[in-house]
């Protein structure tokens, strides 16, 4: 009996294309072309072959385990045996293979004792590595006294430690800055007090300048050796005079907004776009009894 014969005939009388067969057997058409040419050597094994051809002949309204019989019949060279016992046939049964050791249980010998002592094996490894990391990581951080760059496991405590250092560091850096600002503010240079206490009558070199805002100007004035006489905003009615020996340099923001008196003489105005700087030298001054 050709198998391969009588199930493409039986494909071919209800007018199933192999495409149809595969998509609604779920079995792939180059399995079912196989089949019908009798070409069970491209197929992957005896058991397949028969699983196909059992499903493929209930699908076409045949007997599948017949054909499977005459199957095994041709292969072993001898005519198919009657059985009389009826074969239940089961549809959409799900197959899951099973893996069975070949070893003899009541030996004692196998590799399933070996593979479970490689896992533990594994096992032991990485747990004793993940402990000497963990170990390098916290000694690391008690040498350098100072918190990781990332947290590992960090308590809450910790962070809260780390934050009121962060504050009390913002904290000192703000008061030093403004301690600097008011040093700044009340610092009067020696020149400029030395100047003032000129004799009567004495002639001697100044730069004597006094400074009054129509607006709201800002200024930065300094003398020749850098130390700030005055730095900040100067208000609208409001009036400054720097005396000194040496060159007074200024730093003004709204130039146009300040009248520049300079040894008693009154500069003319200015209206510059950006800020500027104005260097004032000493001029020769006689002191009035």
């Amino acid at each position: 009996m050709d198998v391969g014969k009588v199930l493409q005939d039986a494909r071919v009388a209800k007018e199933l294309t192999l495409e149809r067969a595969a998509q609604e057997t779920n079995i792939r058409k180059a399995y079912l072309e196989a089949i019908e040419q009798n070409d069970f050597a491209t197929l992957q094994g005896d058991v397949f072959v028969k699983g196909i051809m059992r499903t493929y002949g209930n699908y076409l309204g045949l007997d599948g385990a017949k054909l499977v019989e005459e199957y095994k019949a041709a292969n072993a060279g001898n005519c198919p045996v009657k059985n009389n016992n009826a074969i239940r046939e089961s549809r959409d049964v799900k197959v899951r293979p099973t893996f069975k050791s070949n070893r003899d249980i009541g030996s004692g010998n196998g590799n399933d004792h070996r593979l479970l002592f490689i896992i533990i094996g594994i096992l032991a490894l990485v747990l004793s590595a993940a402990g000497v990391f963990y170990y390098y990581l916290a000694q690391t951080g008690r040498a350098a006294n100072l918190p990781l760059p990332f947290s590992v496991g960090a308590s809450a405590e910790t962070k809260e430690k780390n934050n009121e250092v962060k504050e009390q560091s913002k904290e000192s850096s703000l008061s030093g800055k403004e301690n600097k600002v008011q040093e700044k503010q009340t610092a009067v240079p020696q020149e400029t007090k030395s100047a003032s206490a000129v004799t009567p009558g004495e002639t001697k070199k100044i730069t004597k300048l006094k400074l009054t805002s129509a607006g709201k100007c800002w200024l930065r004035v300094t003398d020749q050796k850098g130390t700030v006489l005055f730095e900040g905003n100067l208000l609208k009615g409001e009036s400054k005079t720097f005396t000194s020996s040496s060159d007074i340099v200024m730093r003004i923001g709204n130039l146009k907004e300040l009248q520049v008196e300079y040894n008693g003489k009154l500069l003319p105005p200015e209206d510059p776009k950006e800020a500027v700087t104005r260097t004032y030298t000493p001029a020769e001054t006689t002191q009035v009894n």
